[in-house]
């Protein structure tokens, strides 16, 4: 565990961007998905 630990930040140290690249499109793809189904439940209680 302790190696994978010492590898990750070895790997955001060097490539930070393309390292958090994959978690900040996820991260993105989440909240857009949650705001969109939060909205749609406001309309449906509404009408």
């Amino acid at each position: 565990m302790n190696e994978f630990v010492q590898g990750f930040i070895k790997g955001a140290k060097e490539t930070p961007k393309g390292f958090f690249a994959p978690a900040i499109a996820l991260w993105r793809l989440l909240v857009g998905v949650s705001e969109s189904l939060l909205k749609d439940k406001a309309r449906q209680h509404r009408a």
